[in-house]
């Protein structure tokens, strides 16, 4: 019976994840300024940077899971790897495939697929290995982070980026003021969403984002896991990422308080 209901209600997790991204369609990075605020772009060119350095090859094979709408994909393919993208939404893959320039089709491909069905169906070894704001969208992001390892090639680098952070309150005031703080600048955001005419479809990830009603991802649990895949974690990135840009530094720099992190690891 438990098994059962496990089955149906990754099916409803699915389903919702495949709704949501459809409504976000092209307006997909409109809507989460916190991936493309000044702060956040910082932290992505170095951790693209330090991603890079370990793969060493310039022309690299690299698979980039829930890639949406480039996120990570096209910074990639602008540094010449050739790069295989795969999304649960052909409308966001609809949205990406005319960001690519024809002289990259070949080097660039686009799968429409359940990331788990993709891993389990392919047999190919990539040196690389990118995860973007995907892993607390799943039932079973263990799961599907032990076939990541398993399609990484030996050697190969696995990054996983931008997941929500599982916190430990330390400090009950800070905990209070980083409250406020994401308050106001959720508040922001909504007022410049409505002056955009975007319209909000918060309410709409309950169950999409599953794995924030847990409280997120626990990175000491995840670098346990990767490590148990025969993997050296060669660092993890803690921040706290925001809405606005001025938000973000106020908690990085003042605060102190941390919402999401990074992991980079190596195949031994």
């Amino acid at each position: 019976m438990s098994a059962l209901l496990d089955s149906e209600l990754k099916e409803q997790v699915l389903e919702e994840n495949r709704r949501v991204h459809s409504l976000e369609n092209a307006e997909y990075l409109s809507r989460h300024p916190e991936q493309t605020n000044r702060f956040q772009q910082q932290v992505l060119k170095s951790t693209l940077d330090n991603f890079a350095n370990h793969l060493g090859n310039p022309h690299s094979e690299i698979l980039d899971v829930g890639c949406g709408t480039g996120y990570l994909y096209l910074p990639l393919m602008k540094r010449g790897f050739r790069l295989t993208g795969v999304d649960l939404s052909p409308t966001l893959l609809d949205v990406l495939e005319e960001k690519i320039p024809e002289n990259k089709k070949e080097t660039c491909r686009l799968v429409a697929d359940d990331i788990e069905a993709f891993l389990n169906n392919t047999t190919q070894q990539f040196d690389g290995v990118v995860v973007s704001a995907l892993l607390h969208h799943l039932f079973d992001y263990e799961a599907v982070v032990k076939l990541l390892c398993q399609r990484l090639a030996l050697g190969g680098t696995l990054l996983i980026f931008f997941e929500p952070l599982k916190q430990e309150i330390k400090s009950p005031l800070r905990f209070k003021l980083h409250r406020m703080l994401g308050g106001l600048d959720e508040s922001a955001y909504e007022r410049g969403m409505i002056r955009r005419g975007v319209p909000l479809i918060q309410d709409d990830y309950e169950v999409a984002d599953y794995q924030r009603q847990f409280g997120g991802i626990c990175p000491k649990s995840l670098t346990k896991l990767i490590e148990g895949q025969g993997l050296r974690v060669l660092e993890t990135q803690t921040y706290c990422a925001r809405r606005t840009g001025w938000a973000a530094w106020i908690a990085n720099n003042i605060l102190g308080t941390c919402n999401t992190f990074n992991i980079l690891a190596q195949k031994n």
